[in-house]
């Protein structure tokens, strides 16, 4: 009975920790970071809401994308990203982020490219 609680909480606690965090590829040491915002939305009690990111590049030398993440500020928010559009390989991206029900927004997004 003890091994199936211990093991429910670990479950429990590396879900937490792995939920507010989402990468797609991997930066490697020549990469640039290309992007660094703050995705915001404010909460509205008893719904979700939802905000789209998108990220594109208007120059002739534009970079491609290598790595792509996306973490909250604060655990306590655990919204969700989505990769819509675009991506690793591609001049461009386009996310969908989406809240628990009743909590706001707060995402950190980092791009990064060669």
């Amino acid at each position: 009975m003890r091994v199936i609680l211990l093991l429910a909480v670990f479950v429990t606690l590396v879900s937490f920790v792995l939920a507010a965090e989402y990468q797609w590829g991997e930066a490697g040491p020549k990469d640039y970071l290309m992007k660094k915002d703050k995705v915001k939305k404010r909460a509205i009690w008893g719904f979700r809401v939802t905000k789209k990111y998108v990220f594109k590049q208007k120059t002739v030398d534009a970079l491609t994308i290598t790595a792509i993440k996306a973490y909250d500020k604060k655990s306590k928010y655990d919204s969700t990203v989505e990769l819509v559009s675009g991506g690793l390989g591609s001049k461009g991206v386009t996310l969908k982020l989406k809240s628990k029900r009743g909590k706001r927004i707060y995402t950190i997004v980092e791009i990064y490219g060669y």
